[in-house]
């Protein structure tokens, strides 16, 4: 005698799915918008740690390179590393090292160059970059002259 197996139906319905995707839908409709309106302030938060960690790179490239480094921001949105390159003590407008480095969408900076850093990694004079939002939100990059760059 053969036995029989009772074997259990698994699976879901077309009207179970129906159902998850419209609750998934509802879902994404509230949380989309509210997800909108963050985004500005979380390009500014990457456009902030982008600007400090080429600041430590700029610091890094002269303490490895001995030659002078510095950011030099051409445009409110876009900006080169620019090194000594001939050796002559000063960095002239062109002497890039790498670049263009685009911020991040909607962020914008004055232009100008940050402070220079040295070969033994000190900064030329403290500064501070600006980094401001389409909000008007801003948040700071600050480098001290002893060459630490922050963001306070």
């Amino acid at each position: 005698m053969s036995s029989v197996r009772n074997l259990k139906k698994s699976g879901f319905t077309v009207l179970e799915l129906i159902v998850a995707i419209g609750i998934a839908m509802v879902v994404m409709g509230i949380a989309v918008p509210s997800f909108m309106t963050w985004l500005p302030t979380l390009r500014l938060s990457s456009g902030a740690r982008q600007v400090a960690t080429d600041l430590q790179v700029a610091r890094m490239k002269a303490i490895s390179q001995n030659r002078k480094f510095r950011l030099n921001f051409d445009t409110t949105t876009t900006y080169y590393l620019e090194a000594d390159l001939n050796n002559d003590g000063t960095i002239a407008s062109g002497e890039n090292d790498s670049g263009p480095f685009s911020l991040p969408e909607g962020i914008t900076t004055t232009v100008g160059t940050t402070p220079e850093f040295q070969p033994r990694g000190t900064a030329s004079a403290a500064g501070t970059k600006t980094l401001q939002n389409a909000n008007g939100e801003t948040k700071s990059v600050q480098v001290a002259v002893v060459g630490r760059v922050t963001i306070p």
